[in-house]
């Protein structure tokens, strides 16, 4: 049994009077099963709570079951193994458990596991022997475990036992009073560890009272079979409500007070009904519309105001905060949704099954029992469209047009497919139908559409069309792009047919829509909503829908409704524009969020009524709004790890909340726990969750490895990661998730460390480190001995080497002293040669000037005896040819050639032109002989010997700054 107390009860009626929230009372709220073969443990749930991070826990028959938005598991189970019956938490998460001949408590442990203390044993023996703990009560610094027998009250580590004469019928928590009721005492108040019976509290003795509540009108009573009463100045009276026949035909099991002065009552055989605090029927989810089981075993709001229904059978979550709803009978039978209507208070889906109708005032005003689909006859194909045209309903389908006229529909034209109808802009009375081969016009004639003919001159399919303020008709096909055609003033054939694409400024050709807003035509396209310039005709992006919806979403739809609210679907987020005071706009999506892909593909319907009424077509059947209720979506919650395990040795776990996986339960504080792991276990897989319940599926995560990985990963669904091949680090895994309505969570985190190796370890660079030095001197110590010995070898060596350069320099020496005398020795040849040839040559000329004179003394005596002055010439002419001395100079040359490296012969190859008087020229240079000796042994003047050099050094090619005397020598 769920308690409640006042002071939840002012707080609900505190917000009840000041917000508009409601539960709403139209269609069905979004409905969550979860059977036995999903959460894998006992089909029967007797309990339900949520403890301060928004984990939800269930009493099952197989123990304590949790369940983090992912996953479900059995996380602890009794000492004596029973089925759990009862929950309670306190401040401080502490749960405790009332099952079946034992109670106690569990605790979660740092490494995930829940840990069970019975607290029997502080029970006396006698009473150790008691059935099912029915109600669990944490009670100010008590805890209260209620069972037929007895009830056990556990304050500071003691248990106080209050015995029963005869058998305790139920236990109520009442605006924090205590309540007790028996078939022979009736209603009694537990205080002090003591029952006293209220005033007139046997008048409940015969109720079989299941639930208490105080509301301002006095005590209300919910009963088992007999309805509901009131309890006023000590006297009973029943309350009537509008359910009474439903109450008292299916057994009250449980109750709970909700927001805005709502009850939820769970019956036995009839599921769940929702009554407000006047007794008027709001909802009554059953089997037939969606809840798995009619058997109501306990019900919990959690934190985000879904209602957790707990049954015979499974576990459901209702989402009754929403403001969207599901429009289901109890006939449900319609698939795809294409388009509605309210037409005649009568509510008509087209649907890919035919056309439907029920009753709306009806199943607005809660009768949804005696509500049914009713179906169309003659319509069994798809209806693509309906509409209200002039007053009159009329509907597109495959096989044609047709006009609904209540139950029946007639067929107003056979064509091969209608898509929809649009009124001619200046012609109220004209109506143009889009078709699969082309248009199709309608006129009103005596209150009725008449079929007119298929208007000429285009055959493309006109699935959706708009009609500007001119008359212009702008078609978009899906695939090629869109039409603008004007027709003439008969409205039977095209005048002008004008053709936009990607090369008018459209992103792309294909998916391409045309809406009309505010008797402008815009067009939706891949990447934003365009407009044509009506310059240059080009398509440009339309500024304030740039602005609000950007340029990277597919618009799938736009369409403005009664109150200048401009509704879209982009991409997968449906939302409305709302125009402010000032002008601008504000943009609201996420009431919207449950509605990504569930619209059928290129079929997106909005459809809005007057009275306030949004109806979407899903593929899920027709969702209904009500911008009237109000939800906070911006509620925190938490990312969870949900499980750790190492991938080798194979799923050997480090975190789990799985019962009894983990043996290891040694506590340490949550903050200091970290998994230090071998090397060998460096394979990591992570499981984690959020504690968010409203369309978990779609919830995204991100994570990131701090000490691996540089930055978080991007946003999936994906809810595990492996590691593998980690180094030795410390590490510490991060996730948080982001719900279907863009919130982000707060984050979880798990810290481990993964050890080096052996032979990376401290110890192991010690030792290495140690190792490092022994060898180091080892080594020294080996190269110091291998250099003594090399030393004392070399010492040896070079002693022998010494010796044998010694010989050998010595006999160098002696051969080189031997070449060196006999370089002397032929220096001294070649001297003594020379000299000999020059004492020759000196004797020689020596003769040969003596035989002169004594040749010229004979002339001057024959002169003087003949006195002949021819001799003279003669003489003249021998003195001639000796100065010309071209034999003593042939010996000259010979001499000096050997003196002077082969002078002359190289001077001659080098400068062909000298003449031989040039070369003795340069011959006495290279001796270094001035002009004044050089001139008597050339026979010449000094001024003569100045011109010979000249001639030379033009010859010799020298500039005029050289030297021609150290040229030659040089040379």
């Amino acid at each position: 049994m769920i308690k409640f107390s006042l002071r939840f009860l002012i707080l609900f009626l505190f917000y009840s009077v000041y917000s508009s929230a409601q539960i709403k009372k139209i269609g069905v709220p979004f409905i969550t099963n979860y059977n036995p073969k999903t959460y894998k443990a006992a089909s029967e749930n007797w309990d339900v709570l949520q403890n301060s991070q928004g984990m939800m826990f269930f009493a099952n028959h197989f123990g304590l079951m949790q369940f983090d938005g992912v996953r479900w598991s059995i996380v602890t189970q009794p000492a004596n193994k029973s089925m759990i019956r009862s929950l309670a938490i306190d401040k401080k998460d502490k749960i405790y458990i009332g099952a079946q001949g034992d109670f106690g408590f569990t605790v979660q442990l740092p490494n995930g596991q829940y840990s069970y203390t019975s607290l029997v044993k502080l029970i006396p023996l006698a009473f150790q022997n008691f059935g099912d703990v029915l109600h669990t009560v944490v009670y100010d610094n008590e805890v209260l475990f209620f069972t037929n027998d007895v009830i056990f009250i556990y304050k500071n580590n003691k248990i106080q036992i209050i015995d029963s004469s005869t058998n305790f019928d139920e236990f109520f928590e009442v605006n924090k009073e205590l309540y007790v009721s028996d078939p022979l005492k009736g209603l009694s108040k537990l205080k002090e560890g003591k029952l006293t019976p209220i005033k007139n509290g046997t008048e409940f003795a015969k109720l079989t009272s299941r639930q208490l509540f105080q509301t301002p009108n006095g005590l209300l009573v919910l009963t088992q079979k007999k309805g509901l009463f009131i309890y006023k100045d000590e006297v009973l009276k029943p309350f009537v409500t509008e359910v009474d026949y439903l109450l008292k035909e299916n057994q009250i099991t449980v109750a709970i007070a909700l927001s805005d002065g709502y009850f939820a009552i769970g019956t036995r055989q009839s599921g769940l009904i929702i009554i407000d605090g006047s007794g008027r029927l709001i909802q009554h989810i059953n089997k037939q519309i969606g809840l798995q089981n009619d058997y109501v075993t306990n019900l919990k709001v959690d934190k985000e105001g879904n209602l957790w229904v707990t049954l015979k059978e499974g576990i459901s979550q209702i989402q009754i905060s929403s403001p969207l709803s599901k429009i289901v009978a109890s006939n449900n039978s319609e698939t795809k949704i294409y388009c509605s209507q309210i037409y005649q208070n009568k509510l008509y889906i087209a649907t890919d099954n035919g056309l439907f109708w029920l009753d709306w005032d009806a199943y607005k005003n809660g009768k949804n029992e005696n509500v049914h689909y009713q179906y169309i006859d003659g319509m069994s194909e798809n209806v693509w469209n309906i509409g209200i045209y002039d007053n009159v309903l009329l509907a597109f389908e495959k096989n044609g047009i047709f006009e609904i006229k209540g139950n029946s529909a007639q067929l107003l034209a056979k064509t091969d497919g209608a898509w929809q109808g649009v009124i001619m802009t200046n012609h109220p009375d004209v109506l143009l139908v889009g078709g699969y081969t082309g248009l199709y016009l309608l006129k009103k004639i005596n209150n009725s559409w008449v079929f007119q003919q298929k208007i000429k001159g285009f055959a493309e399919s006109s699935r959706v069309i708009s009609i500007d303020a001119n008359e212009n008709i702008w078609i978009a096909h899906g695939y090629k792009g869109i039409f603008k055609i004007k027709l003439n003033k008969t409205f039977d054939s095209v005048l002008s047919t004008e053709f936009y694409d990607k090369k008018d400024g459209f992103p792309s050709s294909l998916f391409l829509n045309t809406f009309k807003i505010k008797d402008q035509i815009l067009f939706g396209s891949t990447k934003g909503v365009y407009k044509q310039n009506p310059t240059s005709k080009k398509m440009i992006p339309d500024p304030v829908f740039k602005k609000y919806l950007g340029m990277d979403s597919h618009i799938r739809l736009l369409k403005p409704d009664n109150k200048n609210n401009i509704w879209y679907v982009s991409g997968e987020n449906t939302g409305k524009i709302i125009p402010k005071e000032n002008g601008s706009f504000h943009k609201e999506e996420q009431a919207f969020r449950k509605l990504r892909y569930l619209y059928v593909p290129g079929f997106e319907n909005i459809q809005t009524t007057s009275s306030g009424d949004v109806f979407f077509g899903t593929q899920d059947g027709l969702i209904h709004y009500n911008s009237e209720k109000n939800k906070d979506y911006k509620s925190k919650y938490k990312a969870v790890i949900s499980e750790v395990k190492c991938i080798i040795p194979k799923d050997s776990l480090l975190f789990s909340n799985r019962y009894d996986v983990i043996k290891n339960k040694k506590a340490k504080t949550e903050e200091d726990f970290c998994v230090d792991l071998p090397y060998a276990n460096n394979a990591l897989h992570l499981s984690f969750a959020s504690l968010w319940y409203d369309d978990a599926d779609g919830t995204e995560y991100e994570y990131w490895l701090e000490g691996f990985e540089p930055n978080w990963s991007d946003w999936s669904l994906q809810t595990e990661k492996e590691y593998t091949n980690l180094p030795e680090n410390d590490y510490v895994f991060h996730v948080r998730a982001k719900n279907i309505y863009d919130v982000v969570s707060q984050e979880a985190v798990f810290k481990f460390k993964i050890s080096p190796p052996w032979y990376r370890t401290l110890w192991a660079y010690m030792l290495y480190s140690i190792l490092f030095w022994i060898l180091i001197y080892a080594i020294i110590r080996y190269q110091k001995n291998l250099a003594e010995r090399e030393r004392g070898q070399l010492i040896l060596s070079q002693e022998k080497e010494l010796l044998r350069r010694s010989g050998e320099l010595n006999e160098k020496r002696l051969e080189l002293e031997q070449k060196n005398m006999a370089i002397v020795r032929e220096n001294l040849e070649n001297t003594i040669s020379l000299k000999n040839a020059k004492v020759a040559s000196n004797t020689v000329n020596l003769i040969h000037l003596n035989e002169i004179l004594l040749s010229i003394k004979e002339l001057v005596l024959q002169i003087k005896k003949e006195n002949d002055l021819s001799l003279l010439t003669k003489i003249n002419r021998i003195i001639d040819h000796e100065l010309q001395g071209d034999q003593h100079w042939n010996e000259f040359e010979e001499i000096f050639n050997q003196l002077h490296d082969n002078f002359m012969q190289r001077l001659k190859n080098s400068f062909p032109e000298l003449t031989p008087r040039d070369m003795r020229l340069c011959a006495y240079l290279r001796m270094n002989f001035n002009t004044k000796e050089i001139a008597p042994l050339l026979g010449i003047s000094v001024r003569g010997v100045e011109d010979t050099r000249y001639r030379i050094r033009k010859k010799l090619q020298l500039p005029s700054d050289a030297n021609i005397t150290e040229f030659i020598l040089n040379f």
